[in-house]
C-alpha cells in the first residue's frame, strides 16, 4: 500500500489534482485499518503456532514469550499501516525530507522505550518498543500529510486551475 501511495500521490500530484491525492489517501486508510485489523486477530490467536516452523526444539519454553510479542505488535498494526502508507505518500508528493524525519522520531522513540524498559526489566516493554515508535510516527506523518495537503499544496497551486479537464490535461 505504500508503494501503491507513492506512484498514486506523484501522479496526481503531477495533474495538480488534490481531490483525487485526499481521495486516495483516504481509501488507502480505510483498506489499510480493515486489512490491519483482520492480520491482527489472526496473528494474536494462531500466530504463536507458526513458531513450530521455526523452532524445532523447547518450543514450550519461549512459546509465553512470543505470545506476548505478537499480541503486543498485533494490537498496533493500525498505526504500522498508518506509517506505511503515508511516509510513501508523503514522499510520493515530491516532500522527502518530512517522511525521513519521521523515520528518525521512531528510531529516537523506539530506542528511548526499549531502554527504559530495559531497565525497568520488562520485557513486555521491550516488546512495546516498536508500537511505541509506530504511534510516534503515525501521528506525526498524519500531521505532515494534513499540513502538505491543506496549505502546501494550496501554495503551489494558488492561482492555477489544479481540476484537469476532459482530456485529463491540466491547464
Amino acid at each position: 500500500m505504500g508503494t501503491t501511495m507513492a506512484t498514486y500521490g506523484a501522479q496526481n500530484m503531477g495533474a495538480g489534482n488534490v481531490e483525487r491525492i485526499r481521495s486516495g489517501f483516504k481509501s488507502c486508510t480505510i483498506i489499510g485499518v480493515i486489512y490491519s485489523c483482520i492480520a491482527a486477530a489472526l496473528v494474536m490467536t494462531v500466530g504463536k503456532y507458526m513458531t513450530y516452523l521455526f523452532v524445532s526444539e523447547d518450543v514450550a519454553l519461549i512459546m509465553d514469550s512470543v505470545d506476548i510479542y505478537l499480541k503486543c505488535v498485533g494490537a498496533f498494526f493500525i498505526p504500522l499501516a498508518v506509517v506505511n502508507i503515508y511516509r510513501n505518500g508523503i514522499q510520493g508528493l515530491g516532500y522527502g525530507i518530512l517522511p525521513m524525519m519521521a523515520g528518525v522520531a521512531e528510531l529516537a522513540g523506539r530506542g528511548i522505550v526499549a531502554v527504559i524498559a530495559a531497565g525497568q526489566k520488562s520485557y513486555t516493554g521491550v516488546c512495546l518498543a516498536s508500537p511505541a515508535a509506530w504511534v510516534l510516527a503515525s501521528a506525526l506523518l498524519i500531521g505532515m500529510y494534513f499540513y502538505i495537503v491543506k496549505i502546501d499544496i494550496k501554495k503551489i497551486f494558488r492561482g492555477k486551475n489544479p481540476e484537469p479537464n476532459a482530456l485529463g490535461e491540466v491547464q
